[in-house]
């Protein structure tokens, strides 16, 4: 009789257990089914089934749960097994598996109570699993909690170091992880509490007991743990590329020396401020779902007595005005969120009728021109720059401005 498998007869392949092993009637049925399209069960790993492909055969499996830790089976009970029909298959979890040819053979439970009063060993097992697997589950919760607080604790850290995909799939890593260990933890906890009231209140089990929803329920979990995974390399993979703790986290170079940048971005220039030409200039670009449109720019020349004119910007558009009172709240706090390493330098704010709001602060080392440090807000866009040369910012916010019209 043919099998229809795409498989060489007597050849042995392995699959997972699909549905809760704890769900008894269920994997009973499931087993039976196997056997029944030929994939007969030979033994066991953990919870995964070996299998060897054979006849479609009509058979009957029952799980008998262990009395102990590593029970080792009486040679006397697994003789009386046989004589009645029943050979041992293997160890599933925490069940010995019989299997029975004979459709007249008897049953090897057919008191309910008494079977239920076999299950003891494993529901305080299951108690202890519970609560350890609860309290390991809580404890990942606060961890995942307490780095996303960290994480959210300042919102310019979130656009220098987040990437759209570590943005987006960490949270959803974390959440659907948590989702599948929680929801497999009360799974088992409830089917081994339901076992145990059906068979101690003297209800038989029912068989062949359904199992399909169980079966796509599985199905869908191992599918979610596979995009997990998946997800979570990419992520690991790309925060091994470049530095993932500086603006240019998830950038893309738009230009560097020797060209002009695109006119739709939103960037200081040294030659509207001191008129000369840069010597250098490299802008990068990035976007996230919380700051749309980002850019980051360098410029450097030479000024007229010889000393270095630099500046250098950083333009926001964030995705709410609210978010943008945020950032430019935390910029003005230390140098425009340049020079983190420094002591704090807070800007003070400054008068610009045609902006929002603009902040301003100087510091001089006696050396060369004061360093200039600038935030800008206007509507959901902000501009934070760091500036070295021979003008003077407060009196530039009309050309700032100039720059957020656009």
């Amino acid at each position: 009789m043919s099998t229809g498998h795409p498989y060489v007869k007597n050849e042995k392949f392995r699959k997972s257990c699909p549905i809760s092993i704890y769900d008894v009637a269920a994997v009973e049925t499931w087993l039976e089914d196997l056997a029944r399209k030929g994939e007969n069960p030979v033994c066991f790993t953990g919870s995964r089934v070996d299998l060897l492909l054979d006849e479609p055969w009509e058979c009957r499996f029952r799980l008998q749960p262990l009395q102990r830790w590593k029970e080792a089976l009486d040679p006397e009970r697994v003789e009386a097994y046989r004589s009645m029909g029943w050979r041992l298959v293997g160890q599933l979890g925490p069940f010995w598996v019989w299997r029975c040819d004979d459709p007249n053979a008897p049953e090897l439970d057919t008191d309910p109570v008494v079977q239920g009063e076999g299950y003891r060993y494993l529901k305080r097992r299951m108690i202890f699993r519970t609560v350890g697997g609860g309290l390991i589950w809580l404890a990942m919760t606060a961890y995942f909690i307490l780095a996303v607080a960290l994480s959210v604790a300042s919102l310019e850290n979130i656009l220098r170091n987040a990437s759209w995909l570590g943005f987006v799939a960490a949270p959803l890593v974390a959440a659907a992880l948590l989702t599948i260990l929680g929801m497999q933890l009360w799974l088992d906890a409830r089917n081994t509490w339901r076992l145990w009231k059906t068979l101690t209140a003297g209800v038989p089990l029912e068989r062949p007991k359904p199992y399909r929803r169980q079966l796509r329920l599985g199905q869908l979990a191992w599918g979610a743990a596979l995009v997990i995974s998946v997800l979570n390399l990419v992520v690991s993979i790309q925060n091994l590329d470049g530095n993932p703790s500086g603006w240019d986290h998830a950038a893309r170079t738009v230009y560097e020396a020797g060209e002009r940048p695109p006119v739709q971005m939103v960037l200081a220039d040294l030659t509207a401020l001191d008129g000369l030409e840069p010597l250098r200039t490299e802008v990068q670009e990035k976007s996230l779902p919380i700051a749309p449109e980002m850019y980051a720019a360098r410029q450097s020349a030479v000024l007229p007595g010889g000393e270095q004119a630099f500046l250098q910007t950083a333009y926001y558009r964030m995705l709410t005005a609210g978010l943008a009172r945020t950032l430019t709240a935390e910029l003005a706090e230390n140098r425009a969120g340049f020079l983190d390493s420094r002591p704090e330098l807070p800007l003070d704010p400054i008068e610009a009728p045609a902006l929002d709001g603009f902040w301003w602060a100087e510091e001089a080392d006696g050396i060369g021109s004061p360093e200039q440090f600038a935030v800008l807000r206007q509507g959901k866009q902000v501009l934070a720059l760091w500036y070295t040369g021979s003008a003077d910012l407060r009196t530039e916010t009309a050309y700032l401005a100039s720059l957020l019209e656009k």
